[in-house]
C-alpha cells in the first residue's frame, strides 16, 4: 500500500481537467490551475488515513463547484489506504491567473503566441468606401 501524501493528494486532483482551460486548448489539472486550497492528510489508525481539501475555483458563478467536488472525492476515496474525503469548496478564495503553476503558464502563452503566429493578417480597407461617418 503506498502512503498518501499531501504530493500524492495533489497528483490525484490534478487528474479533474477544468473545462475552462480545455477551452483555452491547453487542458490543465486543478492543481495547475491553482484551485487547490489546503490539503490534510490525518492518520486513521492501522492502515488508514482522511483526507481533506479546500478548492477555489476561476470564477465564483462557475457551475462545476458540484461536479470538482463529486470527482475530487471519488477520485481521492479511491486510494488506497484513505478511509474518509472530506471535500469543501472555498468561497473567500479569489483565483488570479497568476496562480497557475509555472509550467503551465508558460505552455499556456507558448499555445496563445502560436495561435497568434497561425491567425490570418486582418486589416481594414478604407479606400473607396462611401458613406462611412469619417468620409462626411
Amino acid at each position: 500500500m503506498s502512503e498518501v501524501t499531501e504530493s500524492r493528494v495533489r497528483e490525484v486532483l490534478n487528474t479533474i481537467t477544468d473545462p475552462c482551460s480545455i477551452t483555452a486548448g491547453v487542458p490543465a489539472g486543478m492543481d495547475d490551475m491553482g484551485l487547490i486550497g489546503d490539503i490534510q492528510v490525518r492518520d486513521d489508525g492501522p492502515g488508514g488515513c482522511q483526507v481533506s481539501v479546500t478548492f477555489g475555483l476561476t470564477d465564483p458563478t462557475c457551475m462545476l463547484m458540484g461536479a470538482f467536488g463529486n470527482e475530487a472525492r471519488i477520485r481521492l476515496g479511491a486510494l488506497p489506504g484513505v478511509t474518509g474525503v472530506d471535500v469543501v469548496l472555498d468561497h473567500d478564495m479569489e483565483w488570479t491567473p497568476d496562480m497557475l503553476a509555472p509550467d503551465y503558464r508558460q505552455r499556456l502563452s507558448e499555445h496563445r503566441a502560436e495561435r497568434r503566429r497561425s491567425l490570418p493578417l486582418v486589416t481594414l480597407a478604407t479606400r473607396g468606401r462611401t458613406g462611412g461617418p469619417d468620409e462626411q
